[in-house]
């Protein structure tokens, strides 16, 4: 059975991805789909003001949580069940860490933002430095 780990973000590349999937393994029975979620950690600092971490950590949860259930809900459509798991931490790390138990990684292609695509992708070291494939869908 073929593993697939698919790192779900807030974003239209992403969602694009689920319909990429979905066309890719439609017809076949033999996979199983993890839908990852990766929040990272909650920094505070002392001269930003009283903040309770836990409800915070609370709110990205939940967060997350709705997110996970829009993409399960897509693929529940298209009769395809997904585990869901929500880590805490460094996305890249977590992901790459992850993917030594998958045959396939999946990420939606970085935002088009000229600045969210230099300061914030990953997908340049996902390529690099993943031990399986890499599907980066667009």
């Amino acid at each position: 059975m073929k593993k697939i780990l698919f790192g779900v973000s807030d974003t239209n590349e992403c969602r694009r991805a689920v319909d990429c999937l979905i066309k890719l393994f439609s017809g076949v029975t033999e996979f199983e789909i993890t839908l990852l979620r990766v929040v990272s950690e909650v920094l505070m600092y002392a001269e930003s003001g009283v903040y309770d971490y836990n409800d915070i950590a609370s709110a990205q949860n939940i967060e997350s949580d709705d997110l996970l259930n829009e993409f399960e809900n897509k693929f529940l459509k298209h009769n395809i069940e997904v585990s869901k798991v929500i880590k805490r931490g460094n996305a890249a790390d977590i992901l790459l860490d992850l993917a030594n138990d998958h045959d396939l990684l999946v990420i939606g292609e970085s935002e088009s933002s000229i600045l969210h695509r230099i300061f914030n992708s990953h997908q340049d070291l996902f390529i690099s430095a993943s031990p399986i494939p890499v599907l980066i869908a667009k």
